[in-house]
């Protein structure tokens, strides 16, 4: 049994560092490609910057969609990592935090203010 718990807590272990790492990643990638599509657009084709903008916009709902589950994994993960620390004797470690809600915020303002920014330039 306390093999298996080991095993369990390293398991868990992994899978919120990869979940903590994926709520890092996931951001990053939004932004940068939302500042790809936009500069190559005005650079290139600046006709199409509005439909750019409100599929920018579009994907970003789509990237919070996806951060929150990723969110509610990580969640669970410490949860149950907590939960095997009791069962195997130590002392608790782990905390969830939330340290991403920045990223959350960010994401949301970006989608926010490229879809608007596309429905002003689609409509003036």
């Amino acid at each position: 049994m306390n093999d298996a718990l080991k095993e369990q807590l390293k398991e868990l272990n992994n899978r919120a560092r990869w979940y903590s790492g994926q709520l890092w990643y996931i951001p990053y990638a939004y932004f940068g490609l939302t500042g790809i599509a936009i500069s190559n657009v005005v650079v290139k084709q600046s006709v199409y910057i509005g439909g750019t903008l409100i599929a920018c916009g579009i994907l970003g709902l789509f990237v919070l969609w996806h951060m929150w589950l990723i969110k509610d994994g990580e969640k669970r993960a410490v949860e149950n990592l907590l939960l095997v620390e009791i069962a195997l004797g130590l002392e608790p470690t782990v905390d969830y935090k939330g340290y991403t809600k920045p990223f959350f915020i960010g994401v949301s303002l970006v989608a926010l203010l490229s879809s608007l920014g596309g429905l002003v330039l689609l409509n003036g």
